[in-house]
């Protein structure tokens, strides 16, 4: 009878010792998965940001003190003036913005969407994939301007703010029952740059 209740007793905390060593490797499968969703958007995120920063940070260059270096203000796009040879003489007009997820089917994240540049009214090219492209304009009296800012307004910004996020495009789906209304039914790594350029290099700080 003894045997039979060891017997017994075995086979439960096998049981058991099993459900934790699965539950185990559930989780630690889990943190892996989103360590290196992590590394891939913070990757997509610097190659995306690499190009945008440079030349917003060169926005301006070579416009004449006169002239206005901001063509086109939205939340979502921008069109501005800058020499991109750095020469000064030669002034190219660089326009920003970014597209619609209906453009992006072909990913899990429904949230994708293209950033778009063209040059000198150039052809239309893709920079990155972006679930977020926001610019806020900000006054000389460090006011937020409303957009779009047209007409005269544009020669009174004088600082912008850019937000760029990127989302990791492959879902890491979530069990029935962890999700709460109005949540996502997956998880998506992300990652968030934010930075305040002035709008023109001929501007004093």
């Amino acid at each position: 009878m003894s045997t039979i209740l060891d017997l017994i007793g075995s086979l439960i905390f096998g049981g058991a010792l099993m459900m934790i060593i699965i539950d185990a490797n559930g989780a630690a499968t889990q943190t892996q998965e989103q360590y290196s969703g992590d590394m891939t958007v913070q990757r997509e995120l610097t190659d995306v940001v690499g190009g945008v920063e440079s030349e917003f940070r060169n926005m301006g260059f070579g416009v004449a003190d006169t002239a206005a270096t901001i063509l086109n203000a939205t939340s979502s796009s921008i069109t501005f003036l800058s020499s991109l040879d750095g020469s000064g003489v030669h002034i190219d007009t660089i326009r920003y913005w970014v597209g619609t997820s209906d453009e992006l089917l072909s990913t899990q994240n429904e949230l994708d969407r293209p950033l778009y540049r063209s040059q000198n009214g150039g052809g239309d090219v893709s920079v990155g994939i972006v679930t977020t492209f926001s610019l806020k304009y900000i006054d000389f009296n460090k006011d937020s301007m409303a957009t779009p800012v047209v007409g005269i307004d544009l020669r009174n910004i004088q600082t912008i703010e850019i937000t760029i996020e990127v989302q990791n495009p492959y879902a890491e789906y979530r069990e029935v029952g962890t999700v709460q209304a109005g949540e996502r039914n997956a998880y998506y790594s992300s990652s968030l740059w934010q930075q305040t350029r002035l709008a023109s290099q001929n501007f004093k700080r």
